[in-house]
This record gives structure tokens, sequence and C-alpha cells, in this order.
């Protein structure tokens, strides 16, 4: 399994690494650059197509894993050195075959996104078609017994939520490829010491092309992800997340948790910046500098530090979910109990922040 994990990793890593320099200069001869402005924090032309890189590394690794359990001539290789799933709802191959055409749709819009700039409007509306069709024909979130309408829809919430909040994390060098890299990285510790191989499979590649793209995004940047990168990571991380298996019998009721703790960075910074461009009364979808990596460098952080800072955040909610699954109800408190203080931390910080920027 070890070696299975380790070739699917590396053939990802080196996919990524080895097209990124090609990307670089078509990008820069299809003058598909972002131009430095007002809100933006680098003062000289940057290239697109991260996002393409992160794509191929994971597509490919994706088709490949289809191919070898059977999907192809010459299937089923892998069933002589992966263990059968251990949970009750594994990854099936239709389901991922979705997921992939999904992300490719998804690619795409991000990609005409980054060259014509789409209104948020129709941006999201392209994302909850897709959404629906990813939980109409593939695999839903199951909420105990709710009916299969509940599930459809919590699924298109969840699957918009996670995409837009890797999304909106990507205004400064290698915070949502490096985020999306130590989020994947507890899924895929999740996914292993539960029993979930399918998963493990098809979550890997992700970490390999994102270590590979920070190579060249990771401040400074050399090239960027673009729209359609950053939409990519997180619908491939929010698919994926679907087909989870978080709690089971065997498993404590808090476990059910798990993915909102692994994503707790994304999603709370998300939600703090959407509240706050609400309350002034400014377009959701419009970039600005309330993000606590923003609010870190206007305490005086540089911006590398701040990068990090989220990046030792991610790291410990990721590592307090993932424990999630060892410990008994009294140590699941105290992990709860020390996510609410971290987060009362950043709270803290941001208001420093922005009383700062007053």
């Amino acid at each position: 399994m070890t070696g299975v994990l380790a070739a699917f990793f590396i053939g990802s890593f080196v996919a990524a690494l080895l097209s990124i320099p090609a990307l670089i200069s078509v990008a820069k001869r299809a003058n598909f650059l972002d131009q430095p402005g007002p809100r933006k924090i680098h003062t000289a032309p940057v290239p697109y197509g991260g996002g393409l890189a992160v794509a191929l590394g994971v597509l490919g690794s994706a088709a490949v894993y289809l191919w070898a359990i059977g999907t192809g001539p010459g299937g089923e290789v892998l069933s002589r050195f992966v263990p059968v799933d251990r949970s009750t709802k594994t990854l099936t191959p239709q389901s991922l075959a979705i997921y992939m055409l999904a992300s490719l749709v998804i690619l795409v819009l991000g990609l005409v996104d980054d060259r014509k700039r789409l209104s948020a409007r129709h941006k999201l509306l392209v994302q909850a078609i897709v959404a629906a069709g990813v939980a109409t024909f593939g695999q839903r979130l199951q909420l105990f017994d709710a009916p299969a309408p509940v599930g459809i829809a919590v699924t298109v919430l969840w699957i918009l939520a996670v995409t837009n909040a890797f999304n909106l994390l990507d205004h400064m060098d290698g915070l949502s490829s490096g985020v999306a890299l130590l989020s994947g990285a507890a899924f895929l510790v999740v996914a292993l010491q539960t029993g979930q191989t399918s998963i493990a499979c098809v979550l890997i590649p992700l970490l390999g092309a994102c270590t590979a793209f920070l190579i060249y995004n990771f401040p400074p940047a050399r090239m960027f992800l673009g729209d359609a990168g950053s939409l990519f990571i997180g619908f491939w991380l929010s698919c994926l997340t679907v087909s989870f298996t978080f709690y089971e019998a065997r498993y404590p009721l808090y476990t059910y948790f798990t993915p909102l703790a692994i994503l707790a960075v994304p999603l709370f910074d998300t939600a703090v910046v959407i509240l706050l461009r609400l309350f002034h009364h400014k377009p959701v979808f419009e970039g600005d500098t309330n993000h606590f990596a923003h609010r870190l460098t206007a305490l005086g952080m540089s911006r590398k530090g701040a990068v990090l800072t989220v990046y030792a955040l991610t790291l410990t909610a990721g590592l307090s979910a993932v424990l999630l699954y060892n410990v008994e109800q009294r140590g699941a408190l105290l992990i709860l109990l020390q996510l609410l203080l971290t987060f009362g931390i950043i709270t803290l910080l941001e208001a420093a922040g922005r009383r700062h920027d007053a």
C-alpha cells in the first residue's frame, strides 16, 4: 500500500513539476498574466496557469487509478497491492469518473474567469449546477436518515462552501495551495487510519501536485494558481470529502465533525470575510484586505511570516481532527476546546489588525 501511494504522489509531483516551465512560457507569450493592481501585492506581472499543472497531476493520476482498478483493458492491477476499503461507503469508479469530469468543468470555468473576469453570479451559478450534478449522479453526504433531497441540498452547499473558501483564500503567495496540501495530508491520515484506501489513492496526487506547485508559488511567487487552480483544488477536496466515511457505528459520534475541523481555517476565514463585506455593504466576491493573513501583515508581520502562520494554524486544526479517532469523550472535549481557543486567538488578531488599519 505504501508503495502504491508513493507512486501516485511521485507521479503527480513529477507531472506537475515538469509542466510548469512550459506553462509559464505559454502564459507569457499569450499575455495570460495577472497584472499588478491596487488590491494586489505583486508589483510585476505574474503568469497564470498553475491550476493547469495541478489538474494535470491530479487528473492524470486519477485516470491511472481508474484504469488500475479494472475500468480499462488489463485493469484490476491495484487489487494485488491495495487492501479493500473497510468503510461502509467507498469511492466507486462511477463517482470518481463524475468527479473528474465535473472538476474539468470547474477548471475551464476558472480559466475563462482568469482570462475574461466573469461575474460572481455567473460563476456561482455554474458551480451550483455542477455540484448538483455531482450530488445527483455521484455520491452525496449521508446525514443519518435524512431524505435524498436534503442530502443533495447539503452536498451542494458543502461543495460550494469548500470550493469558494479555497478560491477566496488565494490572495497571498503560497496560501491556498499550502493550506490545501496540509488539509489534504490530514484527510489522508484519516483515510488510512479508517481503511479508506480508494480515497487515499486519489487524494495523495493532490498533495504531490500542490507540493510541486509550491516550488514556484511560495513567496515570492513565479506563477499563480489563478481561479482555475484554486477552484479546482477546492472542488476536488470537497468531492472527495463527500465520498469519505467519517462516522460509523464503531466510531464515536464526534468524528462526524472531522471535515469541519480539518477545513476550519479556510472556512472560518471565508465566513469572517463574507460577514465583513455584508456588514459594510460590499460585494461578497470582491477582493479586499480583510483576510486573516492581511491582518497579520497589517500588524507588521512579513507576507511570508503571515503565510507560515496560517500554515501552522491549519496544521494545528488538522492534527486535532486526526486525533478524534483515537481519544475518548473527555479527550474530544479537550480537542474542541483547543480549536475554540485557537480561533479565539485568530479573532483577537483580526480585530487588532482592523484597529491598526483604522
